[in-house]
């Protein structure tokens, strides 16, 4: 494939990359229209999902003449659904006179797979598939896995020492990376739908759980708290409701007359006789549904052990300052009593970033990739 090619995808990727977090249960899609190389229009998925990003790179050309003969390059393939004016953007994209499309992932949703592709080409128009695909795959590791797997893309993010310790011995961890480090956290919060906590990370810390990037705020996620018998009260920071967002709580408990007070508050009861796996299964299927696609965890040992020894974590993003703390500190993860090296889960390094003195590692489950040609 020839560099422009290349470049204009490129392009794509980066607009799919700026709405990622803000398109609801729809994916997040960058779109680039282009003639005789000189760029056209350009267009991203909206907020909440409307408009697709194929619709706002069209309606963005004010002269509708300069659509025909031109190439468009999008990151996931145009829906065959229609919108609220009954076309779909495979539609649009024929009618606009484009004679070109250059697409990197196909999509696995049913009302759209191969469809949009097979409808365009029955048209006349040529299409191109798996351009840059492993680079536009990240824009959809959350939408392919609430589509493919009726759960969200699970990320675990872990904040500390050199030595993999996340607090000293009496609980205090403020602050173990530096700024820099926390300033990426809160970015990628913004880039996720949802971020999960636990009632005694609350107790420890009483965290915020949003976003507080200048600018970004808007963008903080929606707040998911494993609150198994109700030791939070609405006291805590994390029900704070400013930014508007409903605050999901999971429980074993009865909840008819707990939170009453805050009326973004969703409570959601769990069978106490549920093991561990079929807990977090209840719980991952269930903000499937709700059309979560990317789902942040933050939280402390005792979870991070249950999700890391049930094979839960497709994403491990750890933050790690230069500080050592030593054996009397709290560690990330606790005993998950393996008994043979061939047993242990393994994570490959996807990433690796520096801020300053601290390193940032993203890591991926290796048996959980999920590739473009997979839904192909």
């Amino acid at each position: 494939m020839s560099v422009k090619h290349i470049k204009w995808m490129n392009f794509a990727i980066l607009q799919g990359l700026r709405s990622k977090g803000t398109t609801g249960k729809n994916p997040p899609v960058g779109c680039v229209i282009v003639k005789n190389n000189i760029l056209l229009s350009y267009g991203r998925t909206g907020v909440t999902g409307r408009p697709h990003a194929e619709e706002e790179a069209i309606n963005n050309v004010v002269d509708k003449k300069n659509l025909i003969g031109s190439s468009m390059y999008v990151t996931l393939e145009p829906c065959a659904h229609k919108n609220k004016n009954g076309l779909s953007c495979a539609e649009q994209i024929y009618k606009s006179g484009i004679k070109e499309v250059f697409i990197s992932c196909i999509d696995p949703d049913h009302r759209t797979n191969k469809k949009g592709i097979n409808f365009l080409r029955t048209k006349e128009v040529k299409v191109h598939v798996n351009l840059l695909n492993n680079e536009a795959l990240k824009l959809y590791d959350g939408f392919f896995s609430r589509i493919l797997f009726n759960r969200p893309f699970v990320t675990l993010k872990i904040a500390c020492s050199l030595d993999g310790k996340i607090a000293l011995k009496n609980n205090k961890s403020k602050w173990i990376t530096n700024e820099l480090s926390r300033s990426y956290g809160h970015f990628l919060r913004s880039q996720n739908d949802a971020i999960m906590t636990s009632s005694s990370t609350i107790l420890n810390d009483n965290p915020r759980m949003n976003c507080r990037l200048n600018g970004l705020e808007k963008r903080s996620p929606t707040k998911i708290i494993l609150d198994r018998y109700l030791k939070i009260s609405s006291g805590y920071n994390i029900y704070d409701t400013s930014n508007k967002n409903d605050i999901f709580v999971y429980s074993f408990m009865e909840m008819k007359h707990h939170l009453n007070e805050n009326k973004f508050v969703k409570k959601i009861k769990v069978d106490k006789k549920l093991n561990d796996k079929d807990f977090f299964d209840f719980i991952f299927n269930d903000l499937a549904k709700k059309g979560v696609n990317n789902l942040l965890i933050e939280t402390g040992s005792t979870i991070n052990t249950l999700l890391l020894s049930l094979n839960l974590v497709d994403e491990l993003v750890i933050f790690r300052s230069g500080n050592i703390i030593g054996n009397d500190g709290l560690p990330f993860v606790n005993n998950l009593n393996f008994k043979e090296i061939n047993e242990l889960t393994n994570y490959k390094i996807s990433s690796l970033k520096t801020f300053e003195d601290n390193t940032l590692e993203i890591r991926n489950l290796t048996n959980k990739d999920v590739t473009c040609s997979q839904v192909s």
